[in-house]
């Protein structure tokens, strides 16, 4: 009996041997890996392991953007969750971009209505995302006076909001500051001029902006499609969708063709069809401020310098004191938004750490 169980030992050994061996092949040949939850490894790397052969497999950190709070900024890996964390920077910091601050200018009561209007929001909305995220907004008005060298050594980025210097002393002022890597954003009539009303600035319509000069618009004022042209600048590379649909606005045709220009890194486009026409101009006598084609620019940048100019910042509204009043909002737009707050970011960066 005793050699009975032995032997039946020793075949249940030899059973289980050739399970193991039969299972053990079956895992690791070919086979389509199944693979669990990565797993923070260290503070570089990450891992995961197949379910069926136990296989690990090592990959690096993922992080996405830089957060923020008042005293530190962090990222998170998109995989595992792994937290990067860092101090701020003394200043302005050049990691995250965290308290930056911006000078503005453009004036907000007076000149053209829908332009003052845009100010006005401005003035209102730029302060709360800095309250948000960490950076000063400062609005000057059109005292161009702040345009100076001891002036803007204090501030990271200036923002033309509905206008420009108009005397040479402060236009120079303003191209050192661009010279010398200073950040800039500029919107709709910031960048608007006709030779024949006189002042044209020769350095900054046909070198910084190169536009030229304002050509045409349409009207009224309206919300459109806007297509991305490209993803791989700081203001875009967030953006959820390749089309969104913009704030109300007029918009500004070019007398110069940005697509020509190489030193120009178009963003943001506005394509109008016969099916989707841009504008919406009630006066039978002025159908020509209805665009039904073409391919115009609407957000660039100029290579060359740190700087991004949109086209939008004209509100619908009334221009005959009509019950209507207010209709539209430039901010109204989260895409738009989110634009506008991610070229700040990146061209503050830029600037830090050129």
């Amino acid at each position: 009996m005793e050699r009975f169980f032995k032997q039946l030992c020793s075949v249940a050994a030899v059973v289980a041997l050739l399970f193991v061996t039969v299972f053990s092949a079956a895992c690791t040949g070919p086979h389509e890996h199944e693979w669990g939850e990565w797993i923070k490894r260290d503070g570089s790397e990450h891992y995961r392991v197949c379910n069926f052969c136990n296989k690990r497999q090592v990959s690096k950190h993922y992080y996405g953007e830089w957060l923020r709070t008042e005293i530190e900024h962090y990222k998170v890996c998109e995989d595992c969750g792994a937290e990067q964390r860092e101090a701020h920077s003394e200043g302005t910091c050049s990691s995250c971009a965290y308290g930056f601050k911006v000078l503005a200018f453009g004036f907000d009561e007076g000149g053209d209505t829908a332009h003052s209007d845009f100010a006005r929001e401005a003035n209102v909305w730029f302060p709360e995302r800095g309250k948000e995220l960490g950076f000063t907004y400062e609005f000057v008005g059109t005292d161009y006076g702040y345009l100076n060298d001891d002036t803007l050594a204090g501030y990271d980025m200036v923002i033309f909001l509905n206008d420009r210097p108009w005397t040479e002393d402060r236009q120079e002022a303003f191209k050192r500051f661009m010279d010398g890597g200073g950040a800039w954003m500029g919107f709709h009539s910031a960048a608007f001029s006709m030779r024949e009303l006189g002042g044209y600035w020769d350095w900054y319509q046909d070198d910084f902006l190169a536009c030229g000069d304002y050509a045409k618009n349409t009207w009224n004022p309206t919300s459109e499609p806007l297509f991305v042209e490209s993803f791989d600048h700081p203001a875009t590379k967030n953006l959820d969708d390749e089309i969104f649909i913009s704030a109300p606005c007029e918009w500004y045709g070019w007398e110069y063709d940005l697509f020509e220009n190489e030193d120009i890194t178009v963003l943001l486009t506005l394509n109008p069809t016969r099916e989707n026409p841009a504008g919406d101009q009630p006066d039978k006598t002025k159908q020509y401020e209805i665009w039904y084609d073409g391919h115009y620019p609407i957000a660039w940048a100029n290579d060359n310098y740190n700087m991004v100019y949109m086209n939008w910042g004209h509100n619908l509204q009334s221009y005959n004191n009509g019950a209507e009043g207010k209709q539209s909002s430039t901010f109204s737009s989260n895409e738009q938004n989110k634009f506008m707050l991610d070229a700040m970011y990146g061209l503050v960066l830029n600037s830090l750490n050129k």
